[in-house]
């Protein structure tokens, strides 16, 4: 190992110190907790899905419509005309396949369409793939975006819907708020004197008081962004850290601030001073190169040792 390797691995304390943030944990824009939960219980995450809208192409509606109203084309069948008061009409014999009904079309064994299959080591390739005869062609078949992150009415009123039943509350009732009056802005002392004032000066005895049932807040239209603890988010939105990893974080900050306050006077101004220094000199005072050089590495290290010692002491 070499010089410089060995010296970096004594001197872990110096670059705990030197990237540990000397404020209080910021709000992680994230729902993840670093602790294991171990609570994957299948019981309780029985029914816990999301609706999608499902995407067929062509729809139900429009095959119906096609059929109906559209006509049916067979491939290799002739053609005869018949006369029928007088108007000559053009019919197909039932011989071949269907491929064709209105807009709808049909193989007739030839045709492919782009799909995948898996090769013998067990990889996914692209492919083209043989339609069986009668198969419809251009169709698709396959889940889309969660129904729950539109926001027409219908899901917005389902959502509030499902807060009022779980509150037992009145029927949610949205009121847009209108434009703010102009005014001053009263202080908390101020208010607090105003509201004294205005009971000092109000008789009770004449006050009628109306209790009314309970509701959920009318100034916001979707309950979900009231209550957003209650609902589950996609990756990426808001969110807070976990409470238990709140409580590391701050135990973890209560010692590491005791262990810099049990620090000389000396050792933090070495310790400051590494963190953008150059090299060993810089640490050694006005004596000469080599002779700072020597210095600065003697009170580096010690500095580095007196605060790893001062760690393990408040951590045990």
């Amino acid at each position: 190992m070499t010089r410089h390797a060995s010296l970096a691995e004594q001197l872990t304390a110096l670059k705990t110190y030197a990237t540990t943030p000397d404020h209080e944990p910021e709000q992680l824009q994230t729902n993840w907790t670093l602790v294991a939960a171990n609570d994957n219980n299948p019981e309780d995450t029985e029914g816990m899905t999301v609706e999608r809208r499902w995407r067929m192409k062509p729809s139900i509606e429009e095959i119906v419509r096609q059929v109906e109203e559209g006509d049916v084309e067979r491939n290799g069948a002739t053609t005869e005309m018949t006369t029928y008061n007088g108007v000559e009409h053009k019919t197909h014999s039932v011989h071949g396949p269907i491929v064709r009904i209105g807009r709808l079309r049909f193989s007739d064994g030839t045709q492919t369409e782009r799909g995948h299959k898996l090769t013998i080591d067990g990889k996914v390739v692209a492919t083209q793939i043989r339609m069986p005869v009668g198969a419809m062609l251009g169709t698709k078949d396959a889940a889309e975006s969660q129904l729950g992150a539109e926001e027409d009415s219908q899901h917005v009123t389902a959502s509030n819907r499902y807060f009022a039943d779980l509150m037992k509350t009145l029927p949610h009732r949205y009121r847009p708020g209108g434009k703010r009056r102009p005014g001053r802005n009263y202080t908390r002392a101020e208010a607090i004197e105003m509201l004294a004032e205005a009971k000092a000066n109000t008789d009770m005895s004449k006050v009628t008081i109306t209790k009314y049932p309970d509701g959920l807040p009318c100034g916001s239209q979707k309950m979900a962004d009231v209550f957003p603890g209650m609902v589950k988010t996609q990756q990426g939105e808001s969110g807070s850290l976990a409470w238990q990893d709140i409580v590391i974080a701050k135990a973890d900050r209560d010692v590491w601030a005791s262990s810099i306050a049990a620090l000389s006077d000396t050792d933090k101004t070495t310790l400051d001073s590494a963190v953008g220094a150059s090299s060993f000199a810089d640490l050694g005072g006005d004596a000469p190169r080599r002779t700072a050089f020597r210095k600065g590495r003697r009170a580096l290290i010690a500095a580095n040792d007196n605060l790893m010692e001062a760690i393990k002491a408040y951590a045990a």
